[in-house]
């Protein structure tokens, strides 16, 4: 299956295969991000802080993905992915059965999350799948949403209260918002801010082999305290 040219026109492409077992995923991703750092104005960088994050297979995402697809409770539920990037975690989501709504800021994301989508699921999993574009600060988004999910989203204070203002509006009641972060201390922070504002948590650290590194990544479930 190959790239479509709107991907291909205007990025050098890889093929990165996911592996943490017993699953395994394709994703085509960029092969030098660097190119894309080059390519953004400063003006760009100063307004939105604008990197290519989405660019690249990040550790927590395949964490996510793996606790995604070891989740009896998905098929049927409502699920939300914040900068779904490449859009591997919200394909996990897919494959347990929810129906996913991919989101990002960035257009050409989910350019590739709607390949890499396509490429991993079948004609039913597919189906279950939507994908739009999406600025935490000024989402207008009718729906609510069973669960609401990020990986490695949470990496800069500014976004930390449009982030917890947007969950909690989006978010059904009894429903729960799903981090994976690399255990850094920015996402401790904002772990703390949420407890602070009403949310309690459930984390626990998981060990994943990421490119022959062996990571710790920190996936947290939080709940409003009044629906535990």
């Amino acid at each position: 299956m190959l790239p479509p040219p709107a991907i291909t026109t205007r990025f050098d492409v890889v093929t990165h295969e996911v592996s943490l077992a017993p699953y395994r995923w394709s994703l085509i991703a960029v092969r030098d991000t660097n190119r894309l750092l080059d390519a953004i104005t400063p003006e760009q960088f100063e307004t939105d802080g604008r990197l290519p994050y989405w660019a690249e297979v990040w550790a927590s995402s395949p964490a996510l993905a793996r606790h995604l697809r070891q989740r009896p409770d998905l098929a049927g539920k409502e699920l939300l992915e914040l900068g779904c990037g490449l859009g591997l975690a919200g394909i996990a989501a897919a494959q347990a059965g929810a129906v996913v709504l991919m989101t990002d800021y960035e257009e050409d994301a989910l350019e590739f999350a709607r390949f890499n989508a396509a490429m991993n699921l079948g004609p039913g999993e597919l189906s279950r799948v939507a994908f739009r574009r999406m600025d935490w600060r000024n989402a207008e988004i009718p729906e609510r949403f069973d669960i609401i999910m990020g990986a490695d989203i949470a990496y800069e204070r500014r976004n930390f209260e449009p982030l917890l203002c947007l969950v909690r509006r989006l978010l059904r009641p009894g429903g729960s918002f799903l981090l994976s972060d690399p255990d850094r201390e920015i996402g401790r922070d904002f772990i703390r801010l949420a407890g602070s504002e009403g949310f309690s948590v459930r984390g626990h650290p998981v060990r994943v082999n990421h490119r022959g590194r062996d990571l710790t990544v920190i996936l947290s479930e939080l709940l409003r305290k009044e629906e535990r």
